[in-house]
């Protein structure tokens, strides 16, 4: 195989690796505390997830299989892994923020239908499972 058809392997394996455990955080995170914000919101929190999820298989990929070159940015020499991984943190950060923004109202909502809940105090329902 030319180095060129192995690197392009290796980026589709980091794409699908990425997106595997992206989705795997998203679930878990829904399973954990549900959104309540809408498409837009749940759309960003797995972003977000798959951002942060995908620094570790970046670096262990670029070290092992990519071998990006050197590149010239601002007159300083960078390495890709570098820029990359500033990316994806700076990218998982934006994506947490939009997602708080979008879930923000909705949640704040569903805290006070639950709040106004809990303060009826003894309820019929209550009454009737309770077993006096």
């Amino acid at each position: 195989m030319e180095p060129s058809q192995i690197k392009l392997i290796g980026l589709l394996a980091l794409i699908v690796i990425a997106l595997r455990l992206g989705w795997l955080v998203h679930q878990r995170s829904v399973a954990r505390a549900p959104i309540r914000g809408g498409g837009f919101s749940e759309l960003f929190s797995f972003l977000s997830g798959l951002c942060f999820v995908s620094i570790l298989p970046t670096i262990l990929m670029s070290i092992l299989v990519l071998h990006p070159d050197a590149v010239q940015l601002a007159g300083m020499t960078w390495h890709p892994l570098i820029l990359t991984v500033v990316a994806l943190g700076l990218g998982s950060f934006v994506f947490a923020f939009l997602h708080a923004l979008f879930e923000r109202g909705p949640l704040e909502r569903a805290l006070q239908a639950e709040s106004s809940r809990q303060s009826l105090g003894w309820t019929e329902e209550d009454a009737r499972s309770s077993g006096l």
